[in-house]
């Protein structure tokens, strides 16, 4: 069965690169660009491997747009551009801006200890500086929770979905997991710490998590289509737009449901839905100050440096890369419940692309790499 697999998953490899390739090597026209997005996509999609919407900014303007598939496990319930995805995620960056308005406004320090916030909490000389670059040493909370929360139930039983991050940081309390390493000794990704934020805002604002959002970045951003979602298993009347997650099995090839999970509830690491277009919006916005003062952009998009000196690959929500023409990228994937998503932004040279994907989508990073090479031709 296994090697099986690694056959298929080498043959999916190989047929993928021979499409890029492909396409990569027409004509390299610029009115010929939108049909080489377009004809790459389609393609992709054709063959099964991605299923959602895609969004290309290029010199700030958009030159591509595009939605491939299904909501959900029904092939009548076509995507739209307006269809709204969960981010996983990509909603930490939209934590880390909430952190850093409250900063601007001289509401919190990124040094403070979170005990202050969360006195509650086993551990000592953890600050908000830490959460944000991801250097805490927290455990992680999935694994917390898989071994604490109602373990005799499965992960998709009703009975056993959380309510909220208060569950999470009552398990922390009454479980005491060790810390990992000292704050600040290197950098481990840590969901745990974005949840430990979204309380933060929380307590300092007096306001709930999405609520705060939704006054302070959202809506002043005409990002009407984005929320945190208080989940609802199933379809929400409240929001029609809503996408469901799933997979294809690749021995039958039938699709199965991944929506449903019981830690579908925290938010902070994840929780957030939004559109490409509304992904856009955010994209333009981060180049001005109208969220938060420059400077306070500027270091969200500075690596963090450790305790020996060292710099990470992590600033406030986001990743850092290198574009195809060796200028700064800041960027962030997401993946949760058969959701794939991913924002990537050159901002020296003003090009954005965003993925957002619902099925699982296993070749998101080629996916991007042959995006990027017909971005710059």
């Amino acid at each position: 069965m296994t090697f099986n697999i690694r056959i298929k998953t080498c043959i999916t490899w190989v047929a993928f690169m021979l499409i890029a390739l492909i396409f990569i090597g027409c004509n390299n026209a610029k009115d010929n660009s939108l049909k080489k997005y377009d004809r790459f996509l389609f393609r992709v999609f054709e063959k099964g491997h991605f299923n959602g919407n895609v969004l290309v900014i290029k010199n700030g303007e958009p030159v591509y747009q595009g939605a491939f598939g299904t909501s959900n496990l029904d092939s009548v319930d076509s995507l739209q551009l307006s269809s709204v995805f969960r981010l996983a995620s990509v909603s930490k960056q939209f934590t880390a801006m909430g952190i850093m308005l409250l900063k601007d406004a001289g509401e919190l320090s990124y040094d403070q200890d979170i005990k202050y916030y969360i006195p509650k909490l086993p551990y000592e000389g953890i600050s908000i500086r830490h959460l944000l670059n991801h250097v805490s040493g927290l455990p992680d909370y999935v694994n917390l929770m898989d071994h604490s929360w109602k373990p005799e139930l499965k992960y998709n039983d009703p009975e056993r979905l959380i309510s909220g991050n208060d569950d999470i940081i009552n398990s922390l309390v009454e479980e005491k997991p060790d810390i990992r390493f000292p704050p600040g000794e290197r950098f481990e990704y840590s969901n745990t710490g974005y949840v430990l934020l979204a309380k933060i805002i929380e307590r300092v604002s007096g306001l709930p998590f999405g609520q705060f959002l939704n006054e302070r970045v959202f809506t002043p951003t005409g990002m009407e289509s984005t929320l945190v979602y208080d989940y609802i298993p199933g379809p929400d009347p409240s929001m029609p737009h809503k996408v469901f997650g799933y997979m294809t099995d690749k021995e039958s090839e039938d699709r199965y449901s991944l929506d449903a999970h019981y830690l579908n509830g925290a938010q902070g690491d994840g929780g957030i839905y939004s559109t490409v277009q509304d992904l856009a919006r955010w994209d333009r916005i981060l180049y001005t100050d109208e969220l938060v003062k420059r400077e306070t952009l500027e270091e969200a998009f500075t690596p963090a440096r450790l305790n020996n000196g060292e710099f990470t690959n992590y600033g406030f929500g986001w990743f850092f890369g290198e574009s195809p023409t060796h200028r700064k990228v800041v960027e962030h994937g997401g993946g949760w419940v058969g959701f794939r998503t991913y924002i990537y932004r050159e901002i020296e040279e003003n090009n954005c692309i965003i993925l957002l994907s619902n099925n699982s989508c296993e070749i998101m990073p080629m996916m991007l790499k042959v995006l990027k090479k017909i971005l710059h031709n």
